[in-house]
This record gives structure tokens, C-alpha cells and sequence, in this order.
């Protein structure tokens, strides 16, 4: 009796709501608070069918603040499992997800078909974007060494200045669940320097200035040791651009200087030339990394390590007739060199959309 006494007085409450309305009296905010009321009231004592048309009503003309929506989402899809319409249900389950992707389940207060209902469901991040700060611990390998000269040593060290930091963005698209594919955008320089000097009699220094662009693709898989913690492995491979490469050389000698065979002195000195015609503007790089985060919703932060190298060399010496001087008046040829990267830095991404995935019937 009780019951029925009180779904009389919310439909008369409902009925005097749309009547002030109509004749200006309640404005549509007032009405939207008054039908929230409603439905809870109507959730409350039974009436389950009002409660569901109610916040069908509500969700199709009222502004909700997130929490609100996320309430109303739950009453529709508890009063469609108590009027046993269960695709209506599971609709509304759906609609949760989808809106509220971290959403917190709290099994004992809810119907064991709604727990259920929502456990069907795999979620996990989508589209991810990101930007990451990292130190950059750079250096140039021999592959092969080329000659002009006997006598001298075209093989001795580089003299390197390879470490600073770097800033770039990527983009992680996760098409399994802890499984994702990422590019990463990435712009730095470097410089190195060939010292050739034999003795005092002979002196040849070479240095180089590049801009490289690099996109590292990679896959990942995500491992969830405890919480909100994570640890990824990474692998994979991307182009290694040379875009801008500039070198600068000097040279004397002694006319009595054996080596190169010349019965004159000579001292001269070439800047910014233009060498990018004797390298190899697109070459391979592979990559593995690892990296330690914490979730937090729809953003994640890591702690982040990854070791690059070039699958073969950036400079190309068979190239050198480009730029004859160099060769004939300066006695320099450039060897094959890679370029071999250290990374350790700390990245912080954001998801843009996440998958709602229904696992099973």
C-alpha cells in the first residue's frame, strides 16, 4: 500500500511539474532537477519502468554534470535488469563505458547481473599521444675505413660532442589489449671531428655538423605487476633521415713532408660545405627499450631507457668523387660511420580515446 501511495504522489509531482512548465512558471533547469529527483524516488520504490523512461527523458534534454550522467546511466541500466529487458540493459552498460572508460565498479552495491554485465567488458587505451625528455648519450662508429694517402691513419678515434637533451612527441595506438604499435617524431644535431695530423709537418682536421630526423616505430607489451603500475618492453624499426650536413676542413704542410709527394707548402681552409651529397640521406634504425610507469586515469607517466642504432652507415665514401677537392687537394675521405644512441628519460602521455570491447555473450 505503501508503495503505491507513493508512486501516486511522484506521478502527481510529475504531472504538476509539466503543468507549471507549460505555463511558464519552472524553469527547464528547475524541471530537470525535479525529474532527477524523480527518478531516484521511482529506482527507490519499485517502479522501474517510470524510473527507466524517466531517465531516458532526462539524458535526452537536461545539461548533467558528469557525475550526474554517470548516475543516471546506472539507474536506466539497473531498472531495464529489474524489468528483465536485458539488450536494453546492456545498452545502457555500454553507454557507461563508453562515457566513463575507469569507471569504478563497486559489486556490493549493485545487482549481481549488473556486476556481471560489466565484467563482460575489456578496456584498455586507444589512441595515446605523448611527449618525452631525454638524455641523449650519442656516438660514431667505423664500419669501414677508406684512404687517400699512405702513410697516414685513417682510422684513428673521432673526437665526439654527442650528448644533450632531447624533447619529442609520439602516438601509441593499442590494437590489443597491453599490446601497441608507436612512431615517435624525433629532430636532433650532432658534430664530430676527424683529427689527421702526423706530425707537425702535416696537420688535416675535418668536422662535420649534422641535422637528422628520426621516426622510431616500435611495439610494445605492457605488463601489470601490481596498482596503477606498469613496465613495457619495446622493439622495432624506423627511418633515419640526414637532412643538413655541413663540414669544415683544414690543412698544412711542408713541401718536405713525405707523404704527399708535393714539392710546395701548402695551408688552406674550406667552411660550410655543403656534404650532405656525400652521405646517405635515408638510412634504417632499430631500436629496443624498456620503461617503468603509473597510471592514472587517462594519463601515464615512465621512467624510460631505449638503445638505437643505425642499420648501416650515414656517410657513403664511395660518394667523394661529389666533391672532388676534398679528396684531390685536401687528402680526406670520410669512412662509413653509424651512429649508435643511448636514451634515458621520462615521458608523460595522455589517451585520447580508449576501446570498449565486448568479450563475451
Amino acid at each position: 500500500m505503501v508503495r503505491k501511495i507513493s508512486g501516486i504522489l511522484i506521478f502527481i509531482s510529475l504531472s504538476l511539474t509539466g503543468i507549471s512548465q507549460q505555463a511558464g512558471n519552472m524553469s527547464r533547469e528547475q524541471n530537470c532537477e525535479a525529474l532527477l529527483r524523480a527518478a531516484d524516488e521511482f529506482f527507490q520504490n519499485g517502479y522501474y519502468e517510470n524510473c527507466a523512461r524517466t531517465v531516458e527523458k532526462i539524458l535526452g534534454n537536461c545539461k548533467l554534470t558528469r557525475n550526474e550522467k554517470l548516475h543516471m546511466l546506472e539507474l536506466l541500466a539497473k531498472s531495464r535488469i529489474e524489468t528483465g529487458d536485458q539488450v536494453k540493459a546492456e545498452s545502457a552498460v555500454n553507454q557507461i563505458l563508453k562515457n566513463f572508460p575507469h569507471y569504478e565498479l563497486k559489486e556490493n552495491e549493485n545487482p549481481e547481473l549488473f556486476n556481471r554485465m560489466i565484467r563482460k567488458y575489456e578496456i584498455h587505451p586507444l589512441l595515446t599521444i605523448g611527449a618525452k625528455n631525454t638524455g641523449n648519450f650519442l656516438r660514431h662508429r667505423f664500419i669501414k675505413t677508406y684512404s687517400v694517402l699512405d702513410g697516414l691513419d685513417y682510422g684513428r678515434p673521432i673526437n665526439e660532442s654527442g650528448y644533450w637533451f632531447t624533447y619529442y612527441g609520439f602516438a601509441e595506438y593499442e590494437f590489443v589489449k597491453d599490446i601497441s604499435v608507436s612512431i615517435d617524431g624525433m629532430v636532433f644535431w650532432s658534430a664530430y671531428t676527424r683529427n689527421l695530423t702526423k706530425d707537425p709537418s702535416f696537420s688535416l682536421n675535418y668536422r662535420e655538423e649534422d641535422d637528422f630526423l628520426e621516426f622510431p616505430v616500435y611495439l610494445k607489451k605492457y605488463f601489470h605487476p601490481a596498482g596503477n603500475f606498469l613496465v613495457y618492453v619495446s622493439a622495432g624499426l624506423g627511418p633515419f633521415i640526414n637532412y643538413r650536413a655541413t663540414g669544415s676542413i683544414t690543412l698544412s704542410y711542408k713541401k718536405e713532408d713525405l707523404i704527399t709527394g708535393k714539392d710546395a707548402d701548402f695551408e688552406g681552409t674550406l667552411n660550410n660545405i655543403d656534404v650532405l651529397p656525400l652521405n646517405n640521406k635515408l638510412t634504417g634504425q632499430w631500436n629496443i627499450g624498456i620503461g617503468f610507469g603509473y597510471t592514472l586515469k587517462n594519463l601515464r607517466f615512465f621512467l624510460d631507457a631505449r638503445y638505437l642504432s643505425l642499420t648501416g652507415s650515414f656517410t657513403d665514401p664511395v660518394k667523394s668523387d661529389k666533391i672532388p677537392e676534398l679528396k684531390n687537394e685536401y687528402f680526406f675521405i670520410n669512412n662509413e660511420i653509424n651512429i649508435t644512441q643511448f636514451e634515458v628519460g621520462a615521458t608523460i602521455s595522455y589517451t585520447l580515446f580508449n576501446s570498449v570491447k565486448r568479450l563475451r555473450k
